[in-house]
């Protein structure tokens, strides 16, 4: 079956388009769900998926544009869930054409997630951890080829909303690429039992004379070390899958190391098997 695969988050926008289990064409943009108003992100759908003409029999799609930011909003599959359960609760978005399915986010107590669960079933993994960076960084534990428990940490939103929302944005008002420099280290090492504090004084460090490059590496360290501590108090992994840009990975694959954990970065390709097993049973169910 020839079908467009897509990962729709907060911020960005991934489409494949798959044919006969292998990608075709690829295109990415900074369109998250986020970007438009409510009814408008069919509209964009179809638009930037004109350029393969409509040459393809369904969309399967991940991600935010399940959510009630999004394109259609779906409920949430319990935990714990594997992929035949995945593919079993995919929604076909009603009056849309060529078939567009999304994936349903999970739920448990107190937190949800939309695309993780799908990143983290893609790794194939029949027992362990898989990291999810990003606006809303993703901890998915995986038992017996089972998403059984995940927790979720607004490090990324967090650290967007402190430099260009708060007192601290002229401190870290800075474009370099962010490194595990001393000042990450640093903020790796902060006892975040006075995190309030500690944020408090990067502004008033800035104010004595530190550097807004080392005033962000800083923040960067303090709350991804926050993330990290707080995630090893609820599971005891050792080794852990990253999905992440190869920038972001490198980071968390430095800081993770730092506090004992060993990460690898999860092979691409691997998605790409996920959403072709997840055609495979929409083509049998037609």
């Amino acid at each position: 079956m020839k079908f467009v695969a897509i990962d729709w988050g907060t911020s960005s926008f991934r489409a494949w388009l798959i044919e006969r289990d292998q990608v075709s064409d690829y295109l990415q943009t900074d369109q998250g769900v986020k970007n438009f108003t409510s009814g408008s992100h069919g509209a964009y759908l179809i638009e930037v998926l004109s350029k393969w003409k409509a040459d393809y029999e369904a969309i399967i799609a991940i991600g935010m544009i399940g959510s009630s930011i999004g394109l259609y909003e779906t409920d949430f599959s319990p935990l714990p869930i594997d992929i035949d359960e995945v593919s079993n609760s995919l929604v076909q978005v009603p009056n849309f054409e060529p078939p567009l399915y999304i994936v349903p986010g999970v739920s448990k107590i107190s937190d949800v997630m939309r695309g993780e669960e799908s990143q983290s079933l893609a790794s194939g993994l029949e027992n362990g951890l898989v990291i999810s960076p990003g606006t809303h960084s993703k901890w998915v534990e995986i038992k017996s080829g089972e998403i059984t428990d995940f927790r979720t940490y607004l490090t990324g939103e967090l650290f967007e909303i402190l430099r260009n929302h708060s007192t601290l944005s002229k401190a870290t008002d800075s474009s370099a690429k962010l490194s595990a420099s001393n000042d990450f280290v640093e903020g790796l090492n902060a006892q975040t039992l006075d995190i309030t504090h500690d944020l408090f004084a990067i502004r008033a460090k800035w104010l004595q004379g530190k550097t807004e490059d080392a005033s962000r590496e800083y923040l960067s360290g303090l709350l991804i070390g926050a993330e990290i501590k707080s995630a090893k108090s609820w599971c005891q992994a050792s080794e852990a899958r990253i999905v992440a840009s190869d920038s972001l990975a490198e980071i968390y694959i430095f800081a993770l190391a730092h506090f004992g954990i060993k990460a690898t970065v999860e092979d691409h390709e691997n998605l790409i098997k996920y959403f072709v097993a997840l055609a495979k049973k929409v083509e049998n169910k037609a």
